[in-house]
């Protein structure tokens, strides 16, 4: 897919239409969810009970 940098409307419409998954597929992506709670709890910013 091209886009031209300056056309906004294209880039829209070219984000908005994507076939996220299919693309991510293809990549090989990964998804890059882990869960952040040990941190947080580490950090204090949630009970440690928490974090499970």
């Amino acid at each position: 897919m091209i886009v031209h940098h300056d056309d906004v409307d294209a880039w829209v419409q070219a984000i908005e239409t994507a076939d996220r998954a299919g693309l991510g597929a293809k990549a090989g992506a990964a998804p890059l969810v882990r869960s952040c709670l040990p941190e947080l709890a580490a950090a204090g910013l949630i009970p440690a009970a928490a974090a499970g």
